[in-house]
């Protein structure tokens, strides 16, 4: 597994067994390694891995909720929704099957725009001829490949022939791609098997993803039933890939912070909720946790330096003159005491 681990200072048999002994999971406490590496880069001071997982509070008396957001996103265990078995119709779902037309369906789809979509066709090509040479290469014992090197080399034709063909009738669904399996061999030709296989790469190397749905029904005469259907498919070109293969773009600054504003808007609002909810909504995906974390910091340090500048009843200055006489009486706003605005004193 490729963890941070190995590029951190912790001994790995030392707090890292201790926090695996205590529960925490390995994936949780790459995440915390992470925000604190971002914390390093960013100057700020370096918190224990202990204080980020949830399982020691930190002593500074600065402020009370600093780290509220991000010990609420980082100690969430991972995973909530339930493993297989019967749905409550007493019907079988595949686990972690979302109810078709519900919210994180929608939440799910996601629209291709035609750059992206261009970039796609390309980087299918480019990624095959890559996955060639890299073989080559390891063929010949000229290089060790590496595990996303290793993605690379099992991307086949039969690979790039599903990707393309998936792009193309994605284009007029505006995202809402849900083909079935005969449907994907219909349009490459190709047997069940290698379509199953060759989703598994595409996902593998992140240019495919896809949830499983189930059809939710009820009438009077056979009552509540559940079915399962096809697949939601979306498509995306990873960071990695695309500097890999030469096809990677630069953010503009704008954007970033804009994703880095939604991101933070999402981490509060895990951060409010129960444990259970937040639990059955927190992504599984690692680097989508770590950004959440990573996002939930930047959150807690902001509200922590608002909090320090915000006026507050024990360090406001005492007010020179009372609204209330000595007799406890209250006094109009122009008294004899107030001065006119030439200089003199009113009598």
């Amino acid at each position: 597994m490729d963890f941070t681990l190995r590029q951190s200072t912790v001994p790995a048999d030392s707090v890292v067994d201790e926090l695996r002994a205590e529960g925490i999971s390995y994936e949780d406490i790459r995440t915390a390694l992470d925000l604190q590496a971002t914390q390093r880069q960013s100057g700020v001071p370096v918190l224990p891995l202990r204080v980020i997982c949830g399982l020691e509070q930190h002593k500074s008396t600065s402020s009370n909720v600093l780290l509220n957001a991000t010990r609420a996103i980082v100690g969430t265990p991972k995973g909530g929704r339930p493993t297989g078995g019967l749905h409550i119709t007493r019907r079988k779902i595949w686990a972690n099957s979302v109810r078709t037309e519900s919210a994180e369906e929608a939440d799910f789809a996601q629209r291709l725009g035609n750059d992206l979509r261009k970039r796609l066709y390309v980087a299918g090509e480019l990624t095959f001829n890559l996955g060639r040479k890299l073989a080559s290469e390891a063929r010949a014992g000229l290089r060790t490949l590496t595990e996303r090197e290793e993605a690379l080399v099992q991307f086949t034709q039969s690979c790039q022939r599903v990707l393309t063909a998936m792009l193309r009738r994605e284009q007029g669904r505006k995202g809402w791609l849900t083909p079935d399996y005969e449907a994907i061999m219909s349009w490459t030709g190709l047997s069940r098997s290698t379509v199953h296989r060759s989703l598994g790469i595409l996902k593998a190397i992140g240019l495919v993803d896809w949830i499983r749905r189930f059809i939710y029904s009820r009438d009077d005469t056979n009552g509540a039933r559940s079915e399962q259907t096809s697949n939601l498919y979306r498509f995306a070109l990873p960071q990695w890939l695309a500097k890999l293969i030469g096809l990677h773009v630069p953010i503009p600054d704008d954007e970033e912070v804009r994703r880095e504003t939604v991101l933070e808007d999402h981490a509060a609002m895990l951060a409010n909720t129960s444990g259970g909810e937040r639990r059955r909504l927190m992504p599984e995906d690692p680097k989508a946790r770590t950004d959440l974390a990573n996002a939930a910091f930047r959150l807690d340090q902001r509200q922590r330096l608002e909090l320090a500048a915000r006026e507050c009843q024990k360090n406001t200055a005492p007010l020179r003159k009372s609204i209330y006489s000595k007799k406890g009486e209250a006094e109009s706003a122009w008294t004899a005491d107030t001065f006119s605005p030439d200089g003199p004193r009113l009598a």
